[in-house]
C-alpha cells in the first residue's frame, strides 16, 4: 500500500477539522456553564429580593398578607430555588473527556504501535479525537436541556412575583 505526498493526504484536513470541533464544544460547554451561574445569581437576587419586599410589607402595623398574595409569594421562592438548582446542576462535574491513560501505554511500551508508519497513528488519533467530540456533544446537549429548564422556571418565578406584586398593590 502506497500513501500519497503529505501534502495530498486528506487525513491532516480532516484532523484540523475534529481539532477545530473539539474547541467548539468546550467553548460551548464553557458558555453553557456560564449561563448557568448567571442563572443561579438572577434567581437568588430575586429570592432575596422576595424576601425583602415580603418583609417591608409585613412591617406595617396591623397588616396581614392575604391569601391572594402569599401563593404567588409561595410559587415565586419555590420556581426560584429550582432554577438556581437547575442552574447548579449545569456546573456539576462531568466525566472528563480526557483519553484514557491506560489506552495510551502499549503505544509507548509496545514496538508494533512506536514503530508503525505515522498515518495510522494519524488515523488513530483523529478517531479518538472524534469520540471526544461525540461524548462532549452529547455531555453539552443535556447541559442546554437543563439551562432551558433552569430559565424556564426563573420565568416562571418572575411571573409568580409579579402576580404578587400585583395581588398586593391591588389589594
Amino acid at each position: 500500500m502506497t500513501t500519497a505526498p503529505v501534502e495530498k493526504v486528506s487525513g491532516l484536513v480532516i484532523a484540523s477539522l475534529i481539532e477545530k470541533e473539539i474547541d467548539n464544544v468546550r467553548a460551548n460547554a464553557s458558555s453553557l456553564q456560564a449561563r448557568g451561574l448567571a442563572v443561579i445569581s438572577s434567581s437568588g437576587t430575586l429570592v432575596t429580593l422576595l424576601f425583602g419586599l415580603s418583609a417591608l410589607s409585613t412591617k406595617a402595623q396591623n397588616f396581614t398578607l392575604g391569601s391572594n398574595v402569599k401563593l404567588p409569594l409561595y410559587l415565586a421562592a419555590a420556581l426560584l430555588a429550582l432554577a438556581a438548582t437547575a442552574g447548579i446542576f449545569t456546573n456539576a462535574p462531568r466525566r472528563s473527556d480526557a483519553i484514557s491513560l491506560k489506552r495510551l501505554t502499549p503505544l509507548i511500551t509496545e514496538d508494533k504501535y512506536w514503530n508503525a508508519p505515522a498515518v495510522h497513528a494519524e488515523r488513530e488519533v483523529a478517531t479518538t479525537r472524534l469520540t471526544v467530540v461525540q461524548n462532549a456533544r452529547t455531555i453539552n446537549i443535556k447541559t442546554a436541556r437543563i439551562l432551558l429548564v433552569a430559565i424556564l422556571l426563573e420565568i416562571a418565578g418572575v411571573a409568580c412575583v409579579t402576580w404578587a406584586v400585583v395581588a398586593l398593590v391591588s389589594a
